[in-house]
């Protein structure tokens, strides 16, 4: 249990310029959700380097793409990236993930920041295979969110991409958690023991 809540303290912290950005939007719309991260980000940065805390890949990439679409829609006469803007996260945050799997993963780095001591057999692999399983469901997501995007209102897509994220997102936080039961299915898979 303490393992699982130390993970989802990281998790927090390493996805706090997201948490803020979609809180903000939700309640008091899109002006406030960019203010309100662009005043987050500097102050989180600070506290990381205060506590040594330093900046996984992982934080990095989160805070950079909710910057920089938010910061376009600022920007925009009309806020166009809206509709189609979880579609491209996602797709971006898929392409990352695929990449930072190889040699000590996005998902590895991120875990041994937490529990240096950590020991599963196949670390390196079993990690690498849980980075990609990420990136296949961001890339899922992607295109289901085109196309909901070309199916629905903005209002009703925004609805149903919060719903869906949020849905897939715990369902892969329960298959990344399940540890003994993700490593046994990529072990039946054969996938273990395949060269990363």
């Amino acid at each position: 249990m303490d393992r699982v809540k130390a993970l989802l303290r990281s998790a927090v912290f390493d996805f706090g310029g997201i948490i803020v950005f979609y809180a903000l939007l939700a309640t008091l719309g899109l002006r406030a959700a960019i203010v309100g991260t662009v005043v987050f980000v500097p102050l989180d940065a600070l506290r990381r380097h205060a506590l040594r805390i330093g900046f996984p890949r992982l934080y990095i990439l989160t805070t950079s793409v909710v910057l920089v679409f938010g910061l376009i829609d600022v920007f925009s006469k009309r806020p166009f990236m809206l509709r189609y803007e979880g579609a491209v996260t996602e797709g971006i945050i898929g392409i990352a993930f695929w990449v930072g799997s190889r040699g000590v993963s996005i998902i590895e780095e991120l875990v041994m920041q937490q529990q240096p001591d950590l020991e599963i057999p196949n670390r390196r692999r079993f990690f690498q295979l849980i980075t990609r399983s990420w990136s296949i469901y961001f890339f899922c997501m992607a295109g289901f969110y085109v196309w909901i995007g070309q199916t629905f209102s903005l209002v009703h897509a925004v609805e149903i991409r919060q719903v869906a994220s949020l849905a897939g997102a715990l369902s892969m936080a329960v298959f990344s958690f399940s540890g003994r039961f993700a490593h046994s299915l990529f072990e039946r898979l054969g996938l273990m023991a395949n060269a990363a």
